[in-house]
C-alpha cells in the first residue's frame, strides 16, 4: 500500500506540471490589478497607466492591437514600459484626447503572456478638466483678502506662493507651499515688524528649497520702503541683525522689489525708487546684493538708460556667472521702451530700447532667463489697443519667436513663465462684455498656440493679480486672485491638464 501510494502521488505530480510550461503558475493571463481603478474620474493625463498582470508578458506582445487607449473609437498613443519581471506594463501617454474631461477606455485585445495563454478585458475611466484646481482656496482663511501672488516650483516640483495677505492690523506677508494634497503655511504672515502694510511681494527660491521674499511696505513717515525676508526652517528672518528698508534714501517712495539669489543663495535685488539725480527728480532703478562679510551694498548710480527719465517695474533674473539681468521699462522722447542690461558687465543687451510702436503704454513687462542665460522679455503695449508682444536674445541680437513680436492681440494683464526649451508660457487676462477670462497661450516652437479651457472660476466676476510657474512636465500652473462673490480676494492655483512630456 505504501509503494501504491507513492506511485500515486508522482503520477499526480507528473500530471499537475503538464498543464502549464509556465513555472508562476497556471496559462491562465489575467489582470491582477490596475490604475487608474475601474471608474476613476478626475484623472490626470499626466499620471500614468499601470497594469499588473498575474503572468509575464513580453514587450513584444504589447502593441497598439492587443493594448489600447481609447477616446471613443480613436486610439490614443502611448510609451509603454514593462518591469523586469514582465508582470507590470506602465503606459504614458502622448497623444490627448479630443477634449477634456474625456472617458477613456483601456482595451486589452488577445494579449499573449510569455508562459501561454491569452487576456482579453477592459475598464473605464474619465480623465479630469483642462484645469485642475490644486486644493481649495491658497490663503488659509478666505475672510481675509489675498493678492499679488508671486510663484516658484521647488526641486520636488511643489508648487511655493508668496502672497499679500489682510490681517486685523493690516496687510501682512504670506508664504506657503502645496504639499501635492493641500496647502500648508511657510510660518506666520510677517511685515517688519512694525504696523505697516505690506504688499506686492516677490518670491525667489534657495538651493535648498527656502524661500526668499523682498517686498514693499508703507511708511507714513518714510512713504513706500523696500524690506527682504528669508526662511531659515523656522522663521522668517531678515538678513543681517535686523529689518532694515533697503532704499538709498528712506524718506523717497520706493516700488517693485525684484529678487534673483546667486549660486551661493546670497539675495540680489533691484527697486524703483524716486529720487533726485544731477537736479532732477525722476524714477530710478537701482540694484544691490547682500554677503554675509559685508552685508548690503547698493549701487549709488541708477541703472538708467537715461537718468532723466522714469524707469520702473524692474525684472531681475541671475545667469550662470552670477550676473544680474536687470529689465524694465523707461520713459523717452519717443514714448516708453524695454531695456535690458547685465548690471554685472556694466552693458545693454542690443541696440535701443524694445518696443513695438512709438509712443505707445507699457504697464506690464517681465523678464526670464532661458537655458543659455539668455533673456526673454514679454511686454504689454497699447494705444487705443493693447496687445503682448515677446522677443528674446540670441546672445547679439533680439529677435522675434515666429515672424512677428506679437504673442496674441488681447490681454490687459498678464505673467509669463519658461518652460523646459526656453519658450514663454503667457496666462493672460481678456475682457468681452461681462465677462473677464483667464487664458493662457505658449510658444510650441513654431506658433503661439492657445491652451483649452477658462482658467478662472467664474468670468462674471472681477479678476486681480496673478502669476504662472511650468512644472517638470511642461504643463503650466496659474495661481490668480478673484472676486469671491462678496467683494473679497481670494487665491486659487490650477495646474493645466497636459501630457508628461
Amino acid at each position: 500500500m505504501g509503494l501504491a501510494l507513492a506511485a500515486g502521488l508522482v503520477l499526480a505530480a507528473a500530471s499537475c506540471g503538464s498543464s502549464g510550461g509556465n513555472p508562476g503558475g497556471g496559462t491562465t493571463l489575467e489582470l491582477a490589478s490596475h490604475t487608474p481603478a475601474a471608474n476613476a474620474s478626475g484623472v490626470l493625463l499626466a499620471d500614468a497607466i499601470t497594469l499588473t498582470f498575474n503572468n509575464a508578458v513580453t514587450a513584444a506582445a504589447v502593441t497598439p492591437s492587443t493594448v489600447k487607449v481609447l477616446d471613443g473609437s480613436t486610439a490614443l498613443n502611448y510609451e509603454k514600459e514593462l518591469s523586469a519581471d514582465g508582470k507590470t506594463l506602465t503606459l504614458t501617454l502622448t497623444s490627448a484626447p479630443a477634449s477634456l474631461p474625456a472617458d477613456l477606455t483601456v482595451q486589452i485585445e488577445g494579449l499573449a503572456g510569455s508562459g501561454g495563454g491569452s487576456l482579453t478585458t477592459s475598464f473605464s475611466f474619465t480623465t479630469a478638466a483642462d484645469w485642475v484646481e490644486l486644493g481649495g482656496a491658497v490663503q488659509e482663511d478666505t475672510s481675509n483678502d489675498a493678492d499679488n501672488p508671486s510663484v516658484a516650483l521647488d526641486a520636488a516640483g511643489n508648487l511655493v506662493v508668496a502672497f499679500d495677505y489682510g490681517v486685523s492690523a493690516g496687510y501682512r506677508i504670506a508664504v506657503r507651499r502645496w504639499n501635492g494634497s493641500a496647502w500648508e503655511s511657510i510660518g506666520a504672515p510677517f511685515n517688519s515688524g512694525s504696523s505697516d502694510n505690506a504688499y506686492k511681494p516677490r518670491l525667489a527660491l534657495d538651493s535648498t528649497g527656502k524661500p526668499v521674499v523682498a517686498w514693499v511696505e508703507y511708511n507714513a513717515t518714510d512713504h513706500n520702503n523696500v524690506f527682504v525676508r528669508h526662511w531659515d526652517g523656522s522663521q522668517w528672518i531678515p538678513y543681517g541683525s535686523s529689518d532694515t528698508p533697503l532704499d538709498l534714501t528712506d524718506s523717497d517712495s520706493t516700488t517693485s522689489p525684484a529678487v534673483a539669489l546667486n549660486s551661493n543663495d546670497d539675495p540680489a535685488v533691484a527697486f524703483a525708487e524716486q529720487s533726485l539725480v544731477s537736479g532732477t527728480t525722476a524714477w530710478h532703478v537701482y540694484h544691490g546684493g547682500y554677503s554675509s562679510g559685508f552685508g548690503w551694498v547698493f549701487n549709488s548710480n541708477p541703472d538708467n538708460h537715461t537718468a532723466a527719465n522714469d524707469a520702473l517695474i524692474p525684472a531681475a533674473a541671475m545667469n550662470a556667472s552670477n550676473q544680474m539681468i536687470l529689465a524694465w521699462v523707461e520713459d523717452s522722447a519717443s514714448g516708453k521702451g524695454i531695456y535690458v542690461k547685465n548690471v554685472g558687465a556694466d552693458s545693454f543687451l542690443g541696440t535701443g530700447p524694445l518696443k513695438h510702436a512709438d509712443d505707445n503704454s507699457i504697464p506690464f513687462m517681465d523678464m526670464e532667463l532661458n537655458a543659455d542665460g539668455n533673456p526673454v522679455v514679454v511686454w504689454r503695449e497699447q494705444s487705443n489697443g493693447s496687445g503682448l508682444y515677446a522677443k528674446y536674445y540670441d546672445g547679439s541680437t533680439w529677435k522675434n519667436f515666429g515672424s512677428s513680436d506679437l504673442a496674441t492681440a488681447n490681454g490687459f494683464h498678464f505673467a509669463m513663465a519658461l518652460d523646459s526649451s526656453g519658450y514663454p508660457v503667457i496666462a493672460y487676462g481678456t475682457s468681452s462684455g461681462a465677462n473677464i477670462n483667464l487664458l493662457v497661450t505658449r510658444w510650441d516652437g513654431a506658433a503661439w498656440v492657445a491652451l483649452p479651457g477658462n482658467v478662472n472660476l467664474d468670468p462674471t466676476r472681477e479678476l486681480y493679480a496673478f502669476d504662472c510657474a511650468v512644472d517638470g512636465n511642461d504643463n503650466p500652473i496659474v495661481v490668480w486672485s478673484e472676486d469671491d462673490g462678496s467683494g473679497g480676494y481670494v487665491l486659487h492655483a490650477k495646474r493645466f491638464n497636459g501630457l508628461a512630456k
